[in-house]
Protein backbone atom coordinates (compact mmCIF):
# COMPACT_ATOMS: atom_id res chain seq x y z
CA UNK A 1 0.00 0.00 0.00
CA UNK A 2 2.72 2.39 0.74
CA UNK A 3 4.10 1.97 -2.75
CA UNK A 4 0.79 2.78 -4.49
CA UNK A 5 -0.15 5.78 -2.13
CA UNK A 6 2.47 8.35 -4.03
CA UNK A 7 0.65 6.83 -7.37
CA UNK A 8 -3.00 7.05 -5.73
CA UNK A 9 -2.60 10.54 -4.79
CA UNK A 10 -1.12 11.84 -7.92
CA UNK A 11 -4.08 9.90 -9.64
CA UNK A 12 -6.95 11.46 -6.87
CA UNK A 13 -5.59 15.26 -7.49
CA UNK A 14 -5.30 14.76 -11.35
CA UNK A 15 -8.69 13.48 -11.38
CA UNK A 16 -10.03 16.38 -9.21
CA UNK A 17 -8.32 18.71 -11.20
CA UNK A 18 -9.55 17.89 -14.79
CA UNK A 19 -12.78 17.15 -13.70
CA UNK A 20 -12.84 20.81 -12.45
CA UNK A 21 -12.40 21.91 -16.05
CA UNK A 22 -14.35 19.75 -17.32
CA UNK A 23 -17.05 21.33 -15.19
CA UNK A 24 -16.16 24.96 -16.22
CA UNK A 25 -16.62 23.45 -19.88
CA UNK A 26 -19.22 21.47 -19.96
CA UNK A 27 -21.60 24.16 -19.32
CA UNK A 28 -21.01 25.83 -22.61
CA UNK A 29 -20.83 22.42 -24.46
CA UNK A 30 -24.37 21.87 -23.20
CA UNK A 31 -25.20 24.91 -23.97
CA UNK A 32 -24.32 24.82 -27.72
CA UNK A 33 -25.50 21.16 -27.94
CA UNK A 34 -21.50 20.21 -28.49
CA UNK A 35 -21.98 16.73 -26.33
CA UNK A 36 -20.60 14.80 -29.05
CA UNK A 37 -17.43 16.34 -30.14
CA UNK A 38 -15.71 14.75 -26.77
CA UNK A 39 -15.95 11.80 -28.54
CA UNK A 40 -15.33 13.13 -31.73
CA UNK A 41 -12.13 14.69 -30.83
CA UNK A 42 -11.01 11.93 -28.09
CA UNK A 43 -11.57 9.41 -31.50
CA UNK A 44 -9.93 11.73 -33.98
CA UNK A 45 -6.99 11.70 -31.73
CA UNK A 46 -5.90 8.26 -32.82
CA UNK A 47 -4.79 9.27 -35.91
CA UNK A 48 -2.20 11.52 -34.01
CA UNK A 49 -1.37 8.07 -31.83
CA UNK A 50 -0.56 6.28 -35.42
CA UNK A 51 1.62 9.15 -36.78
CA UNK A 52 3.73 9.12 -33.32
CA UNK A 53 3.91 5.56 -33.66
CA UNK A 54 5.31 5.52 -37.62
CA UNK A 55 7.74 8.76 -36.45
CA UNK A 56 8.92 6.30 -33.63
CA UNK A 57 7.90 9.22 -31.05
CA UNK A 58 6.60 7.21 -27.82
CA UNK A 59 6.61 7.41 -23.87
CA UNK A 60 9.63 5.14 -23.42
CA UNK A 61 11.56 8.42 -22.25
CA UNK A 62 10.43 11.76 -20.69
CA UNK A 63 11.50 13.27 -24.08
CA UNK A 64 9.49 10.77 -25.78
CA UNK A 65 6.44 11.36 -23.94
CA UNK A 66 6.55 14.85 -24.38
CA UNK A 67 7.00 14.74 -27.70
CA UNK A 68 3.97 11.71 -28.46
CA UNK A 69 1.79 14.17 -26.31
CA UNK A 70 2.62 17.01 -28.52
CA UNK A 71 2.07 15.42 -31.76
CA UNK A 72 -1.39 13.66 -30.29
CA UNK A 73 -2.44 17.33 -28.63
CA UNK A 74 -1.43 18.86 -32.48
CA UNK A 75 -3.41 16.04 -34.32
CA UNK A 76 -6.27 16.91 -32.16
CA UNK A 77 -6.50 20.62 -32.20
CA UNK A 78 -6.34 20.59 -36.18
CA UNK A 79 -9.02 18.07 -36.39
CA UNK A 80 -11.20 20.43 -33.96
CA UNK A 81 -10.29 23.10 -36.29
CA UNK A 82 -11.55 21.15 -39.26
CA UNK A 83 -15.28 20.09 -37.62
CA UNK A 84 -15.53 23.98 -37.43
CA UNK A 85 -14.79 24.81 -40.65
CA UNK A 86 -16.78 21.67 -42.46
CA UNK A 87 -19.51 22.86 -39.68
CA UNK A 88 -19.55 26.02 -41.82
CA UNK A 89 -19.62 24.71 -45.19
CA UNK A 90 -22.27 22.32 -43.81
CA UNK A 91 -24.76 25.57 -42.41
CA UNK A 92 -24.02 24.55 -39.11
CA UNK A 93 -24.69 20.73 -39.26
CA UNK A 94 -21.83 19.94 -36.32
CA UNK A 95 -22.74 16.45 -36.37
CA UNK A 96 -21.72 15.87 -39.78
CA UNK A 97 -18.31 17.25 -39.53
CA UNK A 98 -18.07 15.40 -36.72
CA UNK A 99 -18.56 12.00 -38.32
CA UNK A 100 -16.15 12.60 -40.81
CA UNK A 101 -13.52 14.19 -38.96
CA UNK A 102 -13.76 10.91 -36.64
CA UNK A 103 -14.02 8.36 -39.20
CA UNK A 104 -11.18 9.53 -41.34
CA UNK A 105 -8.87 10.06 -38.51
CA UNK A 106 -9.86 6.76 -36.67
CA UNK A 107 -9.02 5.13 -40.54
CA UNK A 108 -5.77 6.89 -40.70
CA UNK A 109 -4.66 6.17 -37.56
CA UNK A 110 -5.57 2.15 -38.21
CA UNK A 111 -3.37 2.17 -41.53
CA UNK A 112 -0.37 4.24 -40.12
CA UNK A 113 -1.26 2.10 -37.26
CA UNK A 114 -0.14 -1.17 -39.34
CA UNK A 115 2.76 0.72 -41.22
CA UNK A 116 4.24 1.41 -37.88
CA UNK A 117 4.32 -2.30 -37.09
CA UNK A 118 5.46 -3.32 -40.25
CA UNK A 119 8.50 -0.77 -40.11
CA UNK A 120 9.00 -2.67 -36.31
CA UNK A 121 8.58 -5.97 -37.82
CA UNK A 122 11.21 -5.14 -40.82
CA UNK A 123 13.67 -3.36 -38.39
CA UNK A 124 13.45 -5.70 -35.34
CA UNK A 125 13.39 -9.39 -36.71
CA UNK A 126 12.60 -12.03 -34.39
CA UNK A 127 11.68 -9.53 -32.01
CA UNK A 128 8.22 -9.12 -33.63
CA UNK A 129 5.30 -9.84 -30.54
CA UNK A 130 7.18 -7.83 -28.34
CA UNK A 131 7.36 -4.82 -30.78
CA UNK A 132 3.21 -5.74 -31.29
CA UNK A 133 2.90 -5.51 -27.41
CA UNK A 134 4.15 -1.91 -26.30
CA UNK A 135 2.48 -0.63 -29.47
CA UNK A 136 -0.46 -2.26 -28.10
CA UNK A 137 -0.01 -1.03 -24.59
CA UNK A 138 0.91 2.28 -25.90
CA UNK A 139 -2.50 2.77 -28.04
CA UNK A 140 -4.58 1.22 -24.29
CA UNK A 141 -2.50 3.68 -22.91
CA UNK A 142 -3.53 6.82 -24.93
CA UNK A 143 -7.01 5.82 -25.86
CA UNK A 144 -8.51 3.96 -22.79
CA UNK A 145 -6.22 5.28 -19.46
CA UNK A 146 -5.74 3.78 -16.42
CA UNK A 147 -5.83 6.42 -13.89
CA UNK A 148 -4.37 4.50 -11.37
CA UNK A 149 -1.22 4.30 -12.95
CA UNK A 150 -0.81 8.23 -12.96
CA UNK A 151 3.17 9.42 -12.09
CA UNK A 152 3.24 12.68 -10.73
CA UNK A 153 5.31 13.80 -13.75
CA UNK A 154 2.44 12.92 -15.46
CA UNK A 155 -0.04 14.37 -13.34
CA UNK A 156 1.08 17.81 -12.78
CA UNK A 157 1.62 17.84 -16.72
CA UNK A 158 -2.24 17.40 -17.04
CA UNK A 159 -2.39 19.49 -13.51
CA UNK A 160 -0.13 22.66 -14.61
CA UNK A 161 -2.49 22.08 -18.30
CA UNK A 162 -6.07 21.82 -16.90
CA UNK A 163 -5.42 25.32 -14.75
CA UNK A 164 -4.23 27.15 -17.73
CA UNK A 165 -7.56 26.15 -19.63
CA UNK A 166 -9.56 27.04 -16.29
CA UNK A 167 -7.98 30.28 -16.47
CA UNK A 168 -7.99 31.39 -20.47
CA UNK A 169 -11.90 30.14 -20.11
CA UNK A 170 -11.97 32.50 -16.94
CA UNK A 171 -10.39 35.60 -18.96
CA UNK A 172 -13.06 34.87 -22.14
CA UNK A 173 -15.98 33.64 -19.78
CA UNK A 174 -17.93 36.74 -21.21
CA UNK A 175 -17.06 36.54 -25.17
CA UNK A 176 -18.15 31.97 -24.48
CA UNK A 177 -21.35 32.83 -22.62
CA UNK A 178 -22.42 35.59 -25.69
CA UNK A 179 -21.29 33.00 -27.82
CA UNK A 180 -23.29 30.19 -26.38
CA UNK A 181 -26.47 31.61 -26.00
CA UNK A 182 -26.42 34.13 -29.50
CA UNK A 183 -24.16 33.13 -31.92
CA UNK A 184 -25.50 34.52 -34.77
CA UNK A 185 -25.44 38.34 -33.09
CA UNK A 186 -21.77 37.77 -31.71
CA UNK A 187 -20.10 39.53 -35.06
CA UNK A 188 -22.87 41.84 -35.27
CA UNK A 189 -21.00 43.30 -31.77
CA UNK A 190 -18.00 43.51 -32.62
CA UNK A 191 -17.04 40.36 -31.53
CA UNK A 192 -15.24 37.44 -33.78
CA UNK A 193 -18.16 34.35 -33.86
CA UNK A 194 -15.39 32.14 -35.67
CA UNK A 195 -12.66 33.15 -33.67
CA UNK A 196 -14.26 32.75 -30.49
CA UNK A 197 -15.52 29.36 -31.58
CA UNK A 198 -11.86 28.27 -32.81
CA UNK A 199 -10.71 29.17 -29.53
CA UNK A 200 -13.00 27.47 -28.11
CA UNK A 201 -12.59 24.16 -30.05
CA UNK A 202 -8.79 24.60 -28.71
CA UNK A 203 -9.26 24.51 -25.82
CA UNK A 204 -12.07 21.69 -25.37
CA UNK A 205 -9.42 19.46 -27.74
CA UNK A 206 -6.46 20.31 -25.52
CA UNK A 207 -8.91 19.09 -22.23
CA UNK A 208 -9.87 16.19 -24.33
CA UNK A 209 -6.50 15.13 -25.00
CA UNK A 210 -5.28 16.05 -21.16
CA UNK A 211 -8.29 13.74 -19.35
CA UNK A 212 -7.37 10.49 -22.18
CA UNK A 213 -3.71 10.54 -21.11
CA UNK A 214 -4.80 10.52 -17.60
CA UNK A 215 -8.21 8.74 -17.73
CA UNK A 216 -9.60 7.54 -21.64
CA UNK A 217 -11.96 8.21 -23.92
CA UNK A 218 -14.98 7.34 -21.54
CA UNK A 219 -14.16 9.98 -18.85
CA UNK A 220 -12.61 12.45 -21.52
CA UNK A 221 -16.22 12.70 -23.14
CA UNK A 222 -18.46 12.11 -20.19
CA UNK A 223 -16.29 15.23 -17.92
CA UNK A 224 -17.60 17.17 -20.93
CA UNK A 225 -21.35 16.71 -20.73
CA UNK A 226 -22.19 15.10 -17.24
CA UNK A 227 -21.51 18.23 -14.65
CA UNK A 228 -22.99 20.84 -17.03
CA UNK A 229 -26.10 18.82 -17.79
CA UNK A 230 -26.53 17.97 -14.16
CA UNK A 231 -26.06 21.76 -13.51
CA UNK A 232 -28.66 23.11 -15.71
CA UNK A 233 -31.40 20.47 -14.15
CA UNK A 234 -30.64 22.64 -10.83
CA UNK A 235 -30.70 26.16 -11.92
CA UNK A 236 -31.08 28.31 -15.13
CA UNK A 237 -28.88 31.14 -13.22
CA UNK A 238 -25.79 31.82 -14.90
CA UNK A 239 -23.32 31.71 -11.69
CA UNK A 240 -24.52 29.31 -9.83
CA UNK A 241 -24.86 26.92 -12.80
CA UNK A 242 -21.18 26.88 -13.12
CA UNK A 243 -20.80 26.88 -9.68
CA UNK A 244 -22.89 23.51 -9.38
CA UNK A 245 -21.07 22.28 -12.22
CA UNK A 246 -17.59 22.35 -10.89
CA UNK A 247 -19.26 21.08 -7.81
CA UNK A 248 -20.54 18.25 -9.44
CA UNK A 249 -17.49 17.61 -11.67
CA UNK A 250 -14.99 17.12 -8.42
CA UNK A 251 -17.75 15.50 -6.38
CA UNK A 252 -17.81 12.66 -8.74
CA UNK A 253 -14.38 12.52 -9.49
CA UNK A 254 -13.85 12.24 -5.46
CA UNK A 255 -16.42 10.10 -4.99
CA UNK A 256 -15.89 7.81 -7.65
CA UNK A 257 -11.89 7.72 -7.04
CA UNK A 258 -12.95 6.79 -3.71
CA UNK A 259 -15.47 4.20 -4.73
CA UNK A 260 -12.92 2.94 -7.05
CA UNK A 261 -9.93 2.20 -5.19
CA UNK A 262 -11.66 0.70 -2.21
CA UNK A 263 -13.96 -1.79 -4.27
CA UNK A 264 -11.17 -2.83 -6.36
CA UNK A 265 -13.39 -1.08 -9.34
CA UNK A 266 -11.72 0.40 -12.35
CA UNK A 267 -11.38 4.20 -11.21
CA UNK A 268 -12.28 5.87 -14.72
CA UNK A 269 -15.59 4.13 -15.33
CA UNK A 270 -16.25 4.72 -11.72
CA UNK A 271 -16.08 7.93 -11.88
CA UNK A 272 -18.26 8.52 -14.96
CA UNK A 273 -20.73 5.67 -13.30
CA UNK A 274 -21.16 8.24 -9.93
CA UNK A 275 -21.24 11.62 -11.96
CA UNK A 276 -24.36 9.59 -14.05
CA UNK A 277 -26.30 9.28 -10.54
CA UNK A 278 -24.97 12.51 -9.68
CA UNK A 279 -26.95 14.08 -13.25
CA UNK A 280 -29.71 11.32 -12.12
CA UNK A 281 -30.44 12.58 -9.16
CA UNK A 282 -30.53 16.42 -10.10
CA UNK A 283 -32.63 15.29 -12.49
CA UNK A 284 -34.87 13.70 -10.07
CA UNK A 285 -34.71 16.77 -8.23
CA UNK A 286 -35.74 18.90 -11.21
CA UNK A 287 -38.87 16.90 -11.93
CA UNK A 288 -39.85 16.71 -8.28
CA UNK A 289 -39.49 20.16 -7.41
CA UNK A 290 -42.44 21.57 -9.63
CA UNK A 291 -44.92 18.78 -8.11
CA UNK A 292 -43.52 19.32 -4.40
CA UNK A 293 -44.13 23.56 -4.43
CA UNK A 294 -47.39 22.91 -5.37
Amino acid sequence: MNDLAPAILAAIFAAIVISIMGGALSVFVVLKRLAFIGQGISHAAFGGVGIALVLGVHGATTAGAIGQLAIVAAFSIAAALFIASLSRAHQGRIDTAIGVVLSASMALGFVLFTLAESKHDHDHQGHATHGHEDQHHLIEDILFGNILSTTWPKAATAIAVAIAIITITWFNRRRFIFWAFDEPVVDAYGLSSKRTTNTFLILLALAVVMAMQIAGVVLAAAMLVLPGAAALNLTSKLRPVFIYSILIGAAGAALGMAIGINAGYPAGPTIVLTQSILYLITLTIKTLAPKLRS
